[in-house]
């Protein structure tokens, strides 16, 4: 991550740094052992070593502590090139705390080293690196040599032999290449770019396990690289979009796209990666979007995962809390974007999750959310929320929750909470009727058990609910159990043909997998898959899916006008949270804003419900209609 380049130099100039005529590394620095290919050799690791040698190359770029250089790569000259395509020409100078010469992309070097594969515990391959003893190892020979990157093009091969071939050698991409993930992005300076202007998970599109699914996952991990900032340390500013870098108002979202990218392919954490030599060109080709129009007359119903949202004890103190903000100024400045979501949504019902499960009195979350909702609203834009009469919702330290407006709605009956599959692993659902327009919505709210947790020691229907590896993750039989027993009531209340049923929240699912396929298959149509081509709210490891679903019964499709995301969160990078945690006090402000932008992980989703039939005329003609029936009403009077 940086600010400017550490090669500030043109793309021609970096193609063809030219070498003095007549000149020789040997004549400046002394005869070398060894080529530099020859230290790497053809396979995994150096057959060199543990061996000190010397070698030449021109540098193509530095690694940067926070102290100051940490050490830089160089890479062997075209004319003492092999043939071998398997074996690299470059390598990294590992320098430590040595005082490094002045160093600059171009630059001949003689460096002499002991040669050590470096790699954490448990990684499958390491670095080959060159660790001088002493500074006097390293001498620059006083000129410029020729820097050729080599032609490098997503999908790989996925043979990691590949990219080992090109370890520590500079490469360019001559396609362009989209952001699929940024969530370590502010932290390690890591973006995950494809040439895929989005990456999927497989079962959003595909049924788990199958031979779609598999080729599919397999086509993602090809086509794939990442990106890193040329900084050994945590925390460094994020340096694109250039040239000022990443801030709340100038963003860098999944699906935007890098031309020109070129580094040196080097091998850390566990992973390959391209450290940058200069700023490729950054377009915003996924912009942000502002919330999604209205039109009069409908009724707007979403849900919105809001991400841990924890007050403490209600009066100001209780921080940290089990989850959430650690602070109470990050939970102010929390709140702050969670409001400005939710107003900008203008939603009329709205379902909640991850809410803290601390009930509903004056000092409760949902009671300081809502307060917060409300101050300086007009009468109409006011919210309650829903109350089933209970101390809490389940056991769990997050609930679900359900905000109305009076002005739209009126609640039909009293809420309730609903128990639904394993109650020691799923959350309880929220259940409320509400009478508008002559007809009645009921709004069910779910969060079903996630992914991540285990559920190995659960038994469903005599099975064991482990992962099977077919991408649907930890608890499947769990979700499925839930969405049965909601079936089931949905079955049993007895509804009228005036009366529809609307179920939404994160269902920790994707929409191929089997609790969606339960509730299709048990009468309730995926609203999303109906209005929106390509529906996601979550990205997860660079691919992208919708969790979050909004599914109704026969009677209530007939209402919906529309149905989509407002995607402010799940493209964002997560250095735009709230949370002040990696972050220093001018990052603090500098990737903070009081909007919508990254207020959460998932996207809300919104269903515009149309309860009165308007028979094909639009606004304007309904308004005639209105004062010629009023005119009418003049006359007969």
């Amino acid at each position: 991550m940086r600010t400017t380049p550490a090669f500030p130099f043109s793309r021609a100039g970096m193609a063809a740094l030219l070498a003095m005529a007549g000149m020789q590394a040997q004549a400046a620095c002394g005869l070398p052992d060894a080529r530099i290919h020859q230290v790497q050799g053809n396979g995994p690791q150096s057959p060199m070593q543990g061996k000190t040698v010397s070698v030449q190359g021109v540098v193509s770029s530095v690694l940067y502590g926070k102290d100051g250089p940490a050490g830089f790569f160089i890479q062997e000259a075209p004319q003492s090139q092999d043939a071998d395509p398997a074996t690299s020409e470059g390598i990294y100078v590992y320098a430590g705390k040595l005082a490094l010469p002045q160093l600059k992309a171009g630059d001949v070097v003689g460096v002499r080293g002991k040669v050590l594969e470096y790699g954490r515990k448990g990684d499958a391959r390491t670095e080959t690196q060159l660790q001088p003893a002493a500074a006097a190892d390293i001498q620059p020979c006083g000129y410029q040599g020729e820097l050729s990157p080599v032609a490098l093009r997503l999908p790989l091969s996925g043979d990691a032999a590949q990219l080992e071939s090109l370890a520590g050698m500079a490469v360019k991409f001559e396609q362009p290449l989209f952001v699929a993930d940024s969530y370590h992005y502010g932290r390690y300076g890591e973006l995950t770019l494809s040439s895929q202007p989005r990456q999927w998970v497989p079962t959003q599109l595909y049924r788990p396990g199958s031979a779609e699914a598999q080729a599919l996952r397999a086509a993602n991990q090809r086509d794939r690289v990442l990106l890193d900032d040329d900084k050994t340390w945590q925390n460094a500013d994020a340096w694109l979009p250039g040239p000022g870098g990443l801030s709340a108002a100038s963003t860098l979202r999944v699906g935007d796209r890098l031309d020109g990218v070129t580094g040196v392919v080097s091998f850390s954490n566990g992973a390959y990666r391209i450290q940058p030599v200069y700023l490729p060109q950054v377009t915003a080709a996924n912009p942000r979007k502002a919330a999604p129009a209205r039109k009069a007359g409908q009724l707007r119903v979403a849900s919105f995962n809001v991400l841990n949202f924890f007050n403490g004890d209600g009066l100001g103190g209780g921080f940290p809390t089990e989850r959430g903000a650690k602070t109470r100024d990050d939970f102010l400045r929390q709140k702050a974007k969670i409001v400005s979501a939710i107003r900008q949504l203008d939603a009329d019902v709205l379902g909640l999750m991850e809410l803290e499960n601390d009930g509903f009195g004056p000092q409760s979350a949902v009671k300081e959310l809502v307060e917060a909702l409300n101050a300086g609203q007009i009468a109409d834009k006011q919210y309650r929320f829903v109350d089933p009469g209970l101390p809490k919702i389940g056991t769990d330290a997050i609930t679900t929750g359900m905000l109305y407006r009076p002005s739209r709605v009126r609640p039909d009956g009293a809420a309730q909470a609903l128990t639904i599959g394993d109650p020691g692993k799923n959350r309880l659902s929220l259940a409320q009727t509400f009478a508008v327009d002559g007809k009645k919505l009921t709004l069910v709210v779910n969060h079903l058990k996630s992914k991540g947790s285990s559920c190995d020691q659960v038994k469903v229907d005599g099975v064991a609910d482990v992962d099977t590896g077919d991408g649907q993750g930890n608890c499947n039989l769990t979700r499925v159990q839930a969405v049965r027993d909601l079936l089931k009531w949905a079955q049993q209340r007895g509804a009228s043909s005036k009366e529809g049923l609307l179920v939404m929240g994160d269902m920790n699912a994707y929409a191929k997998e089997d609790p969606i396929r339960a509730f299709e298959q048990g009468g309730l149509s995926n609203q999303l898959a109906r209005f929106q081509k390509d529906a996601y709210s979550y990205v997860y490891q660079g691919e992208s899916g919708n969790l979050d679903h909004a599914l109704a019964d026969a009677a209530l499709a007939k209402w919906v006008a529309g149905a989509g995301e407002w995607h402010i969160n799940a493209d964002e990078p997560t250095a735009l949270e709230y949370g002040s945690e990696f972050k220093s006090v001018a990052q603090q402000q500098k990737y903070y804003a009081a909007d919508a932008y990254r207020s959460s992980d998932h996207d809300p989703l919104y269903v515009d419900l149309q309860l009165v039939p308007i028979a094909g005329a639009d606004e304007a003609a309904l308004g005639m209609l209105g004062l010629a029936g009023f005119l009418a009403w003049r006359r007969r009077k």
